[in-house]
This record gives C-alpha cells, sequence and structure tokens, in this order.
C-alpha cells in the first residue's frame, strides 16, 4: 500500500532500528512506547484486517513474542492486537509490551 508507513519501514524507504527479522515479520521499537520495553511485530505484506491474517502468521507472531521474551531475559510480557478505532495504522502488527510498574 502506497502512504502506509509500515509498508515503507519493511521496504526500507523509511529508516527504522529493526530489532528481529524473519521471512513473514520485521521488529521494530514504538515510537510511543507505553512500556519500558515496546516493540511492534509487523507482517511484510500489508494486511489491513486483522481478520484476513492466516493461522499462521498468528502463530508466528506468537513465537516472534516468546522468542523475544527469551532473548531479552524477560519474566512476563503482553502480546496485543488492536482492532477497530484503536488501530493507529491499519496494517498487521502485534504489540510486545513489558517492564510495567504495577
Amino acid at each position: 500500500m502506497e502512504d502506509c508507513v509500515f509498508c515503507k519501514i519493511v521496504k526500507k524507504e523509511i529508516v527504522s532500528d529493526i530489532k528481529k527479522e524473519t521471512e513473514n515479520f520485521i521488529v521494530i521499537p514504538d515510537i510511543k512506547p507505553s512500556a519500558k520495553t515496546h516493540l511492534l511485530i509487523i507482517a511484510k505484506n500489508h494486511i489491513d484486517n486483522f481478520a484476513m491474517g492466516s493461522d499462521n502468521l498468528l502463530i508466528e507472531a506468537k513465537n516472534i513474542a516468546i522468542d523475544l521474551q527469551k532473548e531479552l531475559n524477560l519474566e512476563e510480557f503482553q502480546f496485543r492486537v488492536n482492532w477497530g478505532k484503536l488501530l493507529e495504522v491499519k496494517h498487521l502488527h502485534f504489540h510486545f509490551l513489558a517492564g510495567f510498574n504495577i
């Protein structure tokens, strides 16, 4: 999608600090973090509707989150997907958050 900021990041038209990359996803820091650790797990292909994402993509995103937990040596984390009006960028992505003061 031409105007999609995540598509531009995936194509490296916008420079970003890519923390991890797989065949189907990239992981970058969120520019407006809601926690000490706040990463975005972004699908490389433009999918603007969560319901259109395949089960395999969802499983891969979950596995990336578990790998991040191990790599960052975290005891706990949150794995979120926004939907509808909560979605700022209409491109399939997940939020990996850790380091809350609860």
